[in-house]
């Protein structure tokens, strides 16, 4: 079951990134989640999602964003600029 919670909230932390990554640039209005997600984050810059306020964005030192589900007890790592990567050779 622990399994198939991360792996659904894997999936949906990547759609998110996805989407997040076709916005192009960044500029003062971008919030600090969008900026983390699309790869343009620091490492320490933490966020919390508006929609679910159970769920936190971290930027860790490698660059990679640990996404954590308070109320589910799930975490998970990406890597935005991968997942960029991926997503726009796709296209």
């Amino acid at each position: 079951m622990t399994i198939k919670i991360a792996t659904i909230t894997l999936l949906l932390f990547a759609a998110a990134s996805a989407s997040a990554s076709a916005n192009s640039g960044m500029n003062a209005t971008s919030s600090v989640l969008g900026s983390i997600v699309q790869g343009h984050g620091k490492p320490g810059d933490t966020a919390r999602s508006l929609s679910d306020p159970d769920v936190t964005f971290r930027v860790l030192d490698n660059g990679k964003v640990e996404r954590t589900n308070e109320r589910l007890g799930t975490v998970s790592i990406t890597n935005p600029k991968t997942e960029w990567t991926r997503t726009s050779r796709s296209r």
